[in-house]
């Protein structure tokens, strides 16, 4: 796998830097948007989920798997050409100490100094950074409640959720499922659409035992 690939591959799983807008996703519901406080949503998701999704572009697709496990989160991303052939496999994870510092297990293509202080933790991998910053005691108010392929998310603003990072050249936010809390999409304010890590519509979202 080349370098461009493992970029964006991994891009994707934890937004490093600058996100880049993609294709926005088709079939996207838009529900009203109200405001809804976060930490009684928070408080009550459960410690495991696994997530299976996909999304596509027009000459490859991602096969994108999420997990929760106690204080462990974790994101596969498959990609495939036409044709099926294998592009290259992204594995990372990282793990929420109890005082909400979130610290890189793998997968991190950043800088060593950045991937042991990470305050831009974004992409599939931003519940981590919230579930930190509700053990920190700095959990964001609340969130933009809206429906993605028929289930209800809450995004929170980018800035919110990273309090400490610079702003990100492109603003994208996480829209969090508010049953489990995994990321399902993100939302742009500019384009008023889901774009960039979203998952397409299909997508499976189980809690574990």
């Amino acid at each position: 796998m080349n370098r461009r690939r493992r970029l964006v591959i991994a891009l994707a799983a934890c937004g490093a830097g600058a996100v880049a807008v993609a294709t926005v996703a088709t079939g996207a519901a838009l529900a009203a948007t109200d405001q809804v406080p976060l930490a009684p949503l928070v408080a009550e998701w459960p410690d495991a989920y696994a997530v299976q999704g996909q999304k596509s572009e027009p000459l490859y697709t991602e096969h994108i798997d999420l997990t929760r496990t106690g204080d462990v989160f974790s994101v596969r991303i498959d990609v495939r050409a036409q044709g099926d052939a294998a592009l290259g496999t992204q594995d990372s994870a990282v793990t929420v100490d109890g005082d909400g510092t979130v610290v890189w297990n793998t997968g991190c293509v950043k800088s060593p100094a950045l991937c042991a202080g990470d305050t831009e933790l974004r992409g599939f991998l931003a519940t981590a950074a919230l579930v930190g910053l509700e053990r920190a005691g700095r959990l964001p108010e609340t969130g933009t409640a809206r429906t993605v392929h028929d289930r209800a998310v809450v995004c929170v603003d980018d800035a919110a959720l990273h309090p400490d990072a610079a702003p990100a050249q492109v603003r994208l936010d996480p829209c969090f499922d508010r049953a489990t809390g995994a990321v399902l999409a993100h939302w742009s304010p500019d384009s008023a659409a889901f774009v960039g890590a979203t998952l397409a519509p299909g997508a499976t979202v189980r809690t574990l035992p």
